[in-house]
């Protein structure tokens, strides 16, 4: 029978108030967050393979972080138009609490789940009314933030540290804010919003996270985005605060940072893989950026 877990429910949440992905006979768990002590966050790791399933509502918010690896995605959540979608690296797709969904996946992407206890949205968001506290449906998204809070979880997933369940409950409820301010259904939809950058510089940036690894110049960065060189410029400046080209090496360590928590894979080759020409200038841009050396950064996580 299936279980349906209460909103307020004292219990840390645990494998049984989720939807169970990595328990599917197509998928293989590789690591979660049980026994761990973490209260307010469940985080799974998995290994994914083609499934279809219905998921049952929830009161909880769940986060799918794709990895490595993609897939097709259809998905239709009640209430929502479906959507189809590649799901890549780096990217989101959200399960909002309290509403069923339909999923079919082709392909076979390593997906970090991350499921946000109702609680936490009850204690951090006291005036909110629960209609306006409801996330939008999305799917593969990218949103940096999301990504950092994702990589620490799956760092503390990695590892076993006594002060790990008071850090991965600090990382769930900066979670928890972010998605309230930035992806509740009372804002804009997926491809609007007063403060997102105009269609242009989304496309940019979407083609950067899609291909980090690709030799790109700003002129052929524009003409993918459909605009001027000094538009695409002076947009990038205004929406993140950096040139293209800073924001393309920014985007290539945040995936070799995924890379090097996640995988054994020499750093010679991660280095080649998102788009440096030499390990030696990886290395130096990722000191530079990271502040410390890839290995070290290995190693701390």
């Amino acid at each position: 029978m299936y279980f349906r877990p209460r909103a307020d429910d004292p219990r840390p949440l645990s494998e049984r108030d989720t939807h169970r992905i990595p328990a599917m006979p197509e998928n293989r768990l590789i690591a979660d967050s049980r026994g761990r002590g973490w209260g307010g966050v469940y985080v799974s790791l998995a290994a994914e393979r083609p499934w279809r399933a219905r998921l049952a509502s929830l009161p909880h918010d769940c986060l799918v972080y794709c990895l490595a690896g993609k897939a097709r995605i259809e998905r239709s959540v009640e209430g929502a138009d479906a959507r189809q979608a590649l799901l890549k690296p780096r990217m989101f797709s959200i399960i909002p609490a309290d509403r069923a969904s339909e999923w079919s996946v082709s392909g076979t992407p390593d997906i970090l789940l991350v499921y946000l206890h109702a609680r936490l949205k009850a204690e951090l968001l006291p005036g909110m009314a629960p209609a306006d506290a409801a996330l939008t449906p999305k799917v593969a998204q990218f949103d940096p933030l999301l990504e950092q809070l994702s990589l620490a979880l799956l760092a503390c997933l990695r590892r076993q540290v006594a002060a790990d369940p008071a850090y991965a409950g600090q990382l769930a409820r900066t979670a928890v804010m972010h998605l309230a301010t930035r992806h509740a259904a009372v804002l804009a939809d997926e491809d609007e919003g007063a403060d997102a950058p105009p269609a242009a510089i989304r496309r940019a940036i979407d083609h950067i996270h899609a291909c980090p690894a690709e030799p790109l110049s700003v002129e052929r960065l524009a003409q993918l985005a459909g605009t001027s060189v000094s538009r695409l410029v002076a947009g990038f400046k205004a929406h993140t605060g950096s040139t293209p080209y800073q924001y393309l090496l920014r985007t290539r360590i945040e995936q070799a940072k995924a890379w090097l928590v996640s995988t054994d894979r020499s750093v010679a080759d991660i280095a080649l893989d998102v788009g440096f020409a030499t390990p030696s200038h990886f290395a130096a841009t990722f000191r530079r950026l990271a502040g410390v050396a890839p290995t070290v950064y290995r190693d701390g996580n």
